[in-house]
C-alpha cells in the first residue's frame, strides 16, 4: 500500500528531462487536450491527494505502475499512471476529469 506522500517524494528523485511519456500516452493527451506542460508541472507538484499500486501486464510482462490523483483546480483532477524506473519516470496515461474524484475517494476509504 503506498499513499500520496510516499509518491510525491518519489516524483521528487527525478528531474524534468528523466519523464518519459510512452507514444500511446500523449496520443490520448492529445486528444483529450491534455498539454504536457500541465502533466509535467502537475507530477512535480504536492497537489496529490491518491495514490495507488497497481499490477498490470505490458507486452507480455508484469509490471508495477501507481495510479496518482491530482487536484488541479476546484473543478478538474489529473489522473496520471506512472512506472518508476531507475532512471526514468514513464507516463504510461494521463486523464483530465471534472468528476469529484477525492470526495469519491474519501468515501471510499471511510467504508
Amino acid at each position: 500500500m503506498v499513499d500520496a506522500g510516499w509518491a510525491i517524494e518519489q516524483n521528487k528523485r527525478y528531474g524534468y528531462n528523466q519523464v518519459e511519456i510512452r507514444p500511446y500516452c500523449r496520443r490520448r493527451m492529445e486528444e483529450r487536450g491534455v498539454e504536457e506542460e500541465l502533466l509535467i508541472s502537475t507530477l512535480f507538484s504536492e497537489a496529490c491527494f491518491h495514490a495507488e499500486e497497481q499490477e498490470r501486464l505490458y507486452q507480455g510482462v508484469k509490471e508495477k505502475r501507481y495510479e496518482l490523483i491530482f487536484k488541479i483546480s476546484s473543478k478538474y483532477c489529473l489522473i496520471i499512471i506512472v512506472k518508476y524506473e531507475e532512471k526514468v519516470l514513464k507516463v504510461i496515461n494521463v486523464i483530465k476529469t471534472t468528476k469529484d474524484l477525492e470526495k469519491k475517494w474519501r468515501q471510499k476509504m471511510s467504508f
